[in-house]
């Protein structure tokens, strides 16, 4: 579900099937004026990616990262982080292709996401987001990023469809197994009680 999210400061919107990550580094002393640490995420993307967007508003840097007309994943990072539970800090970002593969199960793309995190005396906390949209016809969706317009939803509702009922179906045939099984030797110990 969408909803409105605020981090140091700065108000943000998530998209449905958003994935929150929250970074928070505490009981370091890193206060020093000159330090700044690094912080590289590696980010995997299958299928690789074909377009990298980047486009700022305020406080927020939105990546967006096109997998043919198959997948959008959407990264918003803030530009401001929690020092000492304190004070909004500046975070400096940076997005790097670092490789692409076309090995194994199938194209992916493999990223770098680097934070540059400045100097805290205790603790520091940020507040990034990804999410990912399924795509159907041309590249970018058609209603924003948020899934509308995509011919993979109604596969996505079929297979939500059947799993339940492959379940329950599972379910039923156990439960005769078992009540078959039951009775079989029931009737196994009246015959030898016969006897």
């Amino acid at each position: 579900m969408a909803s409105n999210l605020s981090s140091a400061g700065i108000s943000f919107n998530t998209l449905p099937g958003t994935l929150k990550l929250s970074l928070t580094l505490s009981n370091w002393n890193f206060s020093s004026p000159s330090n700044t640490l690094h912080i590289h995420l590696s980010l995997t993307v299958q299928p690789s990616v074909t377009n990298i967007s980047q486009s700022t508003s305020g406080n927020i840097t939105t990546f967006t990262l096109l997998s043919s007309n198959i997948l959008k994943t959407t990264i918003n990072m803030l530009h401001l982080g929690i020092a000492d539970n304190a004070s909004a800090v500046p975070v400096a970002i940076f997005l790097n292709a670092s490789s692409s593969s076309s090995a194994g199960a199938g194209n992916s793309s493999v990223l770098d996401l680097e934070l540059v995190i400045p100097s805290f005396s205790s603790s520091f906390h940020y507040d990034p987001d990804f999410s990912v949209t399924f795509l159907g016809g041309a590249a970018g969706g058609t209603n924003g990023g948020d899934g509308g317009g995509s011919n993979l939803l109604p596969l996505l509702a079929l297979i939500a469809l059947i799993i339940p009922v492959t379940f329950v179906l599972l379910a039923v045939v156990v439960c005769v197994f078992l009540v078959w099984q039951q009775r079989r030797r029931a009737k196994g110990l009246q015959e030898s009680v016969n006897l």
